[in-house]
């Protein structure tokens, strides 16, 4: 699919000699991070749910031609709970929404190299190495059934555990400490 929403922001990451941009956008209850990256034979699209650990590494041409390989798409598909017969949802799509949420101008700082950790779209990380609280996750909105009920339990406590039983959500953990946010109850 030809994805020209690129264009401007290319062009003025060229301008400006940026090689790396970060972008971040909402869909479907998920963020999306985004980063476009400028390479010898064209540009490189790094997208990942870091709250899913899902990732995959997208390539577009110089005339802004990307396909989506069908792993990547059906594990996409799995993790929003769409497809194209309920809901139209194919990975042109997605294509398109990966570019129209892009920015038109650079930040003119380009993306710390660290930054870039986050984005190994091979990272399989341990349940048991995420130890740092992310939020809350309340499932009536995705419609998916609520999990970590015993690491909620261990960390918080009996009656958060049971409040999350009762009312499907998820407690939502990384193993990255700068993810770490502060602890609220979830029924605030």
């Amino acid at each position: 699919m030809r994805c020209i929403a690129f264009e401007p922001l290319t062009n003025d990451m060229k301008a400006n000699n940026i090689e790396k941009e970060h972008y971040c956008f909402d869909y479907n209850g998920f963020r999306f991070d985004v980063i476009l990256s400028i390479i010898s034979k064209g540009y490189e699209i790094l997208v990942a749910i870091h709250t899913r650990n899902w990732g995959c590494v997208l390539q577009m041409n110089n005339n802004f031609f990307i396909e989506m390989n069908n792993e990547d798409y059906y594990s996409l598909c799995n993790i929003l709970h769409l497809n194209w017969s309920e809901n139209h949802f194919n990975s042109s799509a997605f294509l398109r929404l990966l570019s129209e949420q892009a920015p038109r101008f650079s930040n003119g700082r380009g993306v710390e190299y660290r930054e870039l950790r986050r984005y190994l779209h091979y990272r399989q990380v341990d349940e048991a190495q995420k130890i740092y609280f992310c939020g809350w996750n309340d499932h009536k909105r995705d419609h998916r059934n609520a999990h970590n009920f015993d690491k909620t339990e261990f960390y918080f406590g009996k009656k958060i555990a049971d409040y999350c039983r009762r009312n499907n959500i998820s407690s939502m953990w990384s193993d990255i400490p700068r993810e770490e946010k502060t602890f609220t109850n979830p029924w605030d």
